[in-house]
């Protein structure tokens, strides 16, 4: 049984606050870091990573150590940088000629027509190999084995999820109905770095009175992190189906991107096949089984039930 502790929370300040933290904690890597030369390779880096997006996944990620504990916050904060990174990455090489060919991202051009399109690639390396030495190397306090299991969950988002979830994306064009290699995209391309946000908040947390490297099976925090993963499997789905319904009724000075973009390409989204309407409908479904998911645990799920629900009213 859940413990939804409610609170005041806004979550719209919430998330403004939260972006903020994890932008100013971006900001101070670079600062601190030796990332200089060439100059050329990481201006385009922080022209990508730095000051956009919404931080959605880092939030879920330092969301869900609040939700168990708040010990390893700041070593949290590393975690979910790393995580935006590897975000900001896909979105590099997402919007390439050979990919899906954008020119605008987070309001601005896109960093292969700011940059050049090798330029690009390269930033987009750097950072991939860049998320992973934050959290090897840049916190402080959990242990190796914690860190072992952070980059492993991370390198099977990326792997597993987002690099088959894009070769899938580049099948898409002229799908008309194929609804299930649609979902499978989805899953790949973007729940499975959701999902993985959530977890590393937990492994950070659930871990963090067991420093051994021993493997301990313990029954109470491997439910927590069932209940957790199929939340953010959830959640990241929908995410997904929200973001194409955009594409279609938004317009591109409020997504920061060019609208409108699937139907040029012909994608088989869900809301090109089935209609807005009914993707909505399959939207709010995942919600509430991603906030039942979060009732069967013990923990304080209400961030994360108020971020779950955040993700639906984007179209409200």
């Amino acid at each position: 049984m859940s413990i939804q502790t409610k609170s005041n929370i806004d979550i719209e300040n919430y998330l403004i606050k939260q972006k903020e933290i994890i932008d100013n904690h971006l900001k101070k890597v670079f600062e601190e870091k030796c990332f200089l030369h060439p100059p050329e390779l990481w201006e385009a880096v922080k022209y990508s990573l730095l000051d956009g997006g919404k931080r959605i996944r880092g939030i879920f990620c330092l969301a869900t150590l609040d939700s168990i504990n708040n010990k390893y916050l700041q070593d949290c904060l590393t975690v979910a940088s790393s995580i935006e990174t590897v975000h900001a990455m896909s979105l590099i090489h997402d919007d390439l000629p050979s990919m899906d060919n954008d020119d605008l991202r987070r309001g601005k051009p896109s960093c292969h027509k700011a940059f050049g399109e090798a330029t690009a690639i390269l930033a987009g390396d750097a950072m991939l190999s860049l998320a992973f030495q934050l959290v090897s190397e840049y916190t402080k306090d959990i242990s190796d084995n914690q860190k072992l299991k952070l980059i492993n969950i991370l390198a099977r988002a990326f792997t597993l999820g987002l690099v088959p979830g894009q070769i899938l994306d580049l099948k898409n064009s002229e799908n008309l109905g194929d609804l299930k290699l649609t979902e499978n995209i989805y899953n790949l391309k973007t729940a499975e770095l959701i999902r993985a946000s959530v977890l590393c908040g937990a492994v950070i947390a659930l871990d963090s009175d067991n420093q051994s490297t021993k493997k301990q099976f313990n029954p109470k925090k491997e439910k927590i992190l069932k209940h957790l993963s199929n939340f953010g499997l959830k959640v990241g789905i929908a995410f997904q189906i929200i973001d194409d319904i955009l594409d279609i009724t938004g317009d591109t000075k409020t997504l920061g991107k060019t609208s409108g973009k699937d139907k040029d390409q012909k994608k088989g989204t869900y809301p090109m096949i089935i209609g807005v309407e009914r993707s909505k409908e399959i939207a709010k479904s995942l919600i509430s089984e991603a906030n039942l998911e979060l009732k069967q645990i013990s923990i304080n799920t209400y961030i994360l039930s108020e971020l779950s629900n955040y993700v639906i009213n984007r179209i409200y």
